[in-house]
């Protein structure tokens, strides 16, 4: 098999429909090599289809023939561009932000209290008894619970 440049759907269906033929081989072969259900690949390769290919379909399909694809180009379609660049809007952006001059204190730490489950800023005053470790559950008022 001779590599082809493919620019568009027909042609990818083209060169498989070539692959098939080049292998002599039925659908009813190829919906058992691929696993896809019976007479998939007869609504895959139809003129015109009647399925076109999705990610399993195409890859199952390419599999089966000995096929892959090498490597995809992306490329800016000038006609398709133009008929929409109309209707393109920039997103909205913050602005950046500046790089401050003189260095700031860093951002405050948040610590939750297990019992006393509240975010409380500046944990650094916490002192460790007052963290519950949950070894004291039946100590426990019902109203903290």
């Amino acid at each position: 098999m001779k590599p082809r440049l493919i620019a568009s759907r027909e042609q990818l269906l083209q060169a498989v429909r070539d692959r098939r033929d080049e292998l002599d081989l039925s659908h009813e072969t190829l919906d058992g090599i691929t696993g896809l259900q019976g007479g998939y690949v007869s609504k895959l390769l139809a003129d015109p289809p009647m399925r076109g290919f999705g990610e399993m379909s195409l890859q199952a399909l390419l599999d089966a023939l000995g096929m892959r694809i090498a490597f995809a180009v992306i490329v800016e379609d000038p006609e398709r561009a133009e008929r929409v660049r109309s209707r393109w809007r920039p997103r909205k952006r913050r602005p950046p932000k500046q790089k401050p001059s003189a260095p700031s204190s860093p951002p405050e730490t948040l610590w939750c209290v297990a019992s006393d489950p509240q975010i409380i800023a500046n944990a650094g005053n916490t002192k460790l008894a007052e963290v519950d470790d949950g070894k004291y559950e039946d100590d426990r008022r019902a109203d903290q619970a």
